[in-house]
């Protein structure tokens, strides 16, 4: 693991609520230039969950996100020769061969990402991961409790025996789902936000910003502050271009 004296102070600082004075792209650039090979992994690995969501984006015939690893030509290409992504990517696709059932079980594909991914992690990139797989399901089940949504349905994809999934499902019947104690001030942040998706968005975005400054436990030259940075630039970047419209489609997808 590399020690990145002169990275990180080059980095400018970032604020919630304001745009960044540096781009992923920028930022993409210099990891090449200073980071290891063995680190250059785990940015692949983030960014990977782009790309993913690049595939379904493709599906729906949007613009794909430029933050992932893959531009819309490599996307079609690794798609097309079942190159660059993990086994299970292609999986998924055999298994789904027309469009209209990829979209419907796309949830599946993300499911996987996290299952297959975080065994492999290690330090903040697996914490990371662990949080983000997390508060999208007690999103879900909160979300899910709102609309009347069958839990089981809604999390079709994820193991049952999985401590957060059990618990999540043993409170099916119950009128409000209590998330565990780590997440009891998300659940807080979304009753007292109301109605409005683009409010939602701005709040839930300002609580993983600062959730994930939690994470990092090492120094700023390390590997785990630079990939902490990279994450929380992504959320910044989201609030300054996304509109009100995007921002309501993206907790669309939190439903299920």
């Amino acid at each position: 693991m590399g020690n990145y004296y002169f990275l990180a102070p080059s980095l400018p600082p970032l604020e919630i609520g304001h745009k960044p004075e540096i781009s992923s792209e920028e930022l993409f650039t210099r990891f090449e230039i200073n980071l290891s090979e063995e680190d250059l992994k785990k940015v692949i690995v983030l960014r990977r969950f782009i790309d993913l969501n690049n595939i379904r984006a493709q599906l729906l015939e949007e613009v794909i996100d430029s933050r992932g690893n893959l531009n819309e030509k490599e996307l079609d290409e690794a798609i097309l020769t079942s190159d660059i992504f993990p086994e299970y990517v292609f999986d998924f696709l055999k298994n789904y061969e027309t469009p209209s059932e990829r979209l419907k079980n796309f949830p599946r594909l993300l499911s996987q990402f996290f299952l297959e991914e975080i065994p492999l992690a290690e330090g903040f990139l697996k914490r990371y991961l662990t949080f983000e797989r997390e508060w999208r399901l007690v999103m879900i089940a909160l979300r899910s409790k709102q609309f009347g949504k069958d839990l089981f349905r809604e999390l079709q994809f994820e193991d049952p025996k999985d401590p957060l999934i059990a618990s999540i499902l043993a409170q099916k019947d119950e009128k409000e789902y209590e998330p565990p104690l780590e997440y009891t001030d998300l659940k807080e942040l979304y009753l007292s936000c109301g109605p409005d998706p683009w409010q939602q968005y701005k709040t839930f975005a300002a609580w993983r910003f600062h959730r994930i400054d939690e994470l990092i436990d090492q120094p700023s030259f390390s590997i785990d502050w630079i990939l902490g940075y990279m994450a929380k630039l992504m959320i910044l970047e989201n609030w300054s271009d996304l509109n009100e419209e995007k921002g309501a489609m993206i907790l669309e997808t939190l439903k299920g």
